[in-house]
């Protein structure tokens, strides 16, 4: 028979919205191919879930999101990897359904933008939560992209070997552009998941951060733009399309395709 592949979801959570978190978990459990589910509990309160595929790790502080991804990576046991938002609402077997769907040259899988249903407004006041789970869909396809699309960190999928350990002066920006470069340079293929919608209930900025988002921009692009690619270099990030010439940045929003 075929041998199924095996996924170990990964989520750090702050706890913001338990009602959530344990309808992912529920919804998680079900799918045959999740093997584990790592909770990364980064509150300082108690979380219970008794299952047994359920680890819960709790460190007492909040380690952040990269550095949680890090040590969730490094803990898991399957072949294949999800990290999981706290704040999603996915179709019953989602993750399922992606594996069928990678193989040995798939990079890093994330959401493609206009399929992410978000509850919140402009204000950041959420809207009804919604009870029912999206249908899962028949038409979902995967679309190559060599950048991070600008909500792909919401849910991501790859095979553990090729994750990248996150640098431990990124805490919080940058951890999925880098985890994507890195499987780009390693000549694999990611992609955006079309065809799905996903509802998501977390904030829509982390305006509070904005300092830390300038700093840690710098510490990325030390990384992986050393001096000689600022002489000539264009890459894609969000809906920007930028260049370096001669040490110059040039940043173009990219135009949107009208939809007919």
């Amino acid at each position: 028979g075929i041998i199924m592949k095996k996924i170990s979801a990964i989520i750090p959570t702050l706890l913001k919205n338990k009602e959530l978190l344990i309808r992912l978990l529920d919804n998680l459990i079900e799918d045959s191919s999740v093997d584990e589910i790592i909770v990364i509990n980064n509150s300082t309160e108690t979380f219970c879930y008794n299952y047994n595929k359920v680890k819960i790790f709790s460190s007492g502080k909040n380690l952040y999101v990269n550095p949680s991804w890090n040590y969730g990576v490094k803990e898991a046991k399957s072949e294949y990897i999800a990290l999981v938002n706290d704040d999603i609402i996915i179709p019953n077997n989602f993750c399922s359904t992606i594996l069928d769907k990678m193989n040995e040259d798939t990079g890093i899988v994330g959401m493609e933008d206009k399929f992410i249903i978000n509850l919140r407004d402009e204000n950041n006041n959420i809207k009804d939560i919604p009870q029912t789970t999206p249908t899962l869909s028949e038409n979902i396809t995967l679309k190559p992209v060599s950048y991070r699309k600008k909500f792909f960190g919401i849910i991501m999928f790859f095979k553990k070997d090729i994750y990248k350990s996150i640098p431990e002066d990124l805490k919080i920006f940058f951890g999925d552009d880098y985890i994507v470069y890195h499987a780009t340079q390693q000549k694999k293929q990611c992609a955006t998941i079309c065809g799905q919608e996903i509802i998501h209930c977390g904030s829509l900025s982390s305006s509070a951060f904005i300092d830390l988002l300038k700093k840690e921009h710098k510490i990325y692009n030390k990384l992986v733009f050393p001096w000689y690619k600022r002489l000539f270099y264009f890459y894609q990030r969000d809906d920007q399309n930028v260049f370096y010439f001669l040490f110059l940045k040039l940043s173009f929003r990219q135009r949107q395709k009208t939809q007919h």
